[in-house]
């Protein structure tokens, strides 16, 4: 794994590096950890069985095992040997899935009812705000609580932008997020609204950062 390291408050250490395929289990919990009480994932998972968390833990193994398969950015950010948070999207390229994680994905989105409408919703708000450029999408970033606001989730953050600011097919990075404190947080790191609705309420921000 190449990574990078990058100092944090006090004597904390951490790395950041691309993912690989062992690290998808831990990635993935690390994300259900930082996802848990997110309002996005509480919209699509209210009524999983296991509950909100296992419901985004289920979603966030399909899609990073996705990325791993298309070789899409994909990061994870480590203390020591463990996996603490993770961030994955696309780069300025659509590739199409494989059909195996297709028919994982319909089979995961017929599990719940109602999920495959909510996603629908979902996905209509931001493809509405979508630049219409080629950019990158940074489909999911999260670092466990223990770390949020000790500088992690911004160095991830500028990892995952870096390769989009040396594309040349890249004009930036456009992302969502349906929590007020993370929409600040964006906002400064360089992100500009550029279009919002509601899901059943509750509020989802469509942010760029142009390259």
């Amino acid at each position: 794994m190449t990574s990078n390291r990058f100092p944090t408050l006090g004597s904390l250490m951490f790395e950041i590096g691309n993912a690989e395929a062992r690290d998808v289990d831990a990635a993935v919990s690390a994300l259900g950890d930082a996802f848990a009480e997110d309002a996005l994932m509480v919209y699509l998972f209210h009524d999983h069985a296991g509950g909100v968390r296992a419901g985004a833990m289920a979603f966030f193994s399909i899609l990073l095992r996705v990325r791993l398969a298309l070789a899409m950015p994909a990061l994870v950010l480590l203390q020591g040997k463990d996996v603490r948070g993770a961030a994955m999207g696309y780069d300025a390229t659509r590739p199409a899935w494989p059909d195996a994680f297709n028919e994982e994905w319909r089979a995961f989105e017929a599990s719940l009812p109602g999920l495959a409408e909510r996603l629908g919703a979902y996905e209509a708000i931001c493809d509405a705000h979508q630049p219409r450029d080629p950019h990158y999408y940074l489909g999911v970033i999260g670092v466990h609580p223990s770390l949020q606001g000790q500088g992690a989730g911004k160095a991830l953050l500028e990892a995952f932008c870096a390769p989009s600011n040396h594309d040349r097919a890249s004009r930036g990075v456009y992302l969502d997020t349906a929590n007020a404190r993370s929409l600040e947080f964006y906002y400064k790191n360089g992100f500009e609204l550029c279009g919002e609705g509601t899901l059943d309420g509750a509020p989802l921000w469509c942010v760029f950062k142009p390259t």
